[in-house]
């Protein structure tokens, strides 16, 4: 019976991560270019047009955490990919060292690591979207449907999940950024998609 189960959660497993690696792929692809236009927010949006913030925040090891291989994270090279009916938009955020060592362990962002901030303001058609969110270097992508009112000024926020930390005797103890990115999750003006 544990085989199967072991079986079974590893296949699971496996199809996340092929369903992450082709949102990656369509993620990236560009099909159109003509739907999303990076503009400054101080004059609102037109007649059948409205306006998007895209923001996200995650906490990443630190640069030289690995010496082997070329690992951008918690460098100018990490990234944060964005597609809005076709076309992609790739955000490079500003990387900071953060140490919350201080905070309690239950905390997810708890310890030394890079905190990566990702923002653009993006103009487009008013009405429904498909976006794709991506984080190509893990192989971690969402997408979800959007509806935006005409006029309106909208703020998307993607939130990370962590991996669950394993603890000495094979039992998961609290989830940590230190052990990598698992999920995304997307909240659009306060709500979550």
């Amino acid at each position: 019976m544990k085989i199967i189960s072991v079986a079974l959660l590893t296949g699971i497993l496996l199809t996340g991560c092929v369903r992450n690696a082709e949102l990656v792929k369509r993620a990236e692809h560009a099909v159109r270019e003509d739907v999303a236009t990076v503009v400054s927010p101080a004059k609102p949006p037109e007649k059948g047009l409205a306006d998007l913030t895209l923001r996200a925040s995650l906490k990443t090891h630190q640069a030289s955490a690995f010496w082997i291989g070329n690992d951008p994270h918690g460098t100018a090279d990490y990234q944060f990919l964005v597609n809005i009916d076709g076309q992609p938009l790739r955000l490079y955020g500003s990387c900071v060292t953060e140490d919350t060592s201080f905070q309690s362990a239950r905390n997810p962002e708890s310890g030394l690591g890079t905190r990566c901030r990702f923002q653009s303001h993006v103009r487009i058609k008013s009405g429904s979207h498909r976006i794709v969110v991506a984080l190509p270097h893990d192989n971690v992508a969402l997408d979800r449907e959007i509806t935006l009112e005409e006029r309106s000024d909208n703020l998307l926020e993607v939130a990370p999940s962590y991996y669950v930390r394993q603890s000495g005797r094979g039992k998961a103890s609290a989830t940590s950024f230190k052990e990598g990115i698992s999920g995304l999750e997307l909240l659009l003006n306060g709500k979550y998609l």
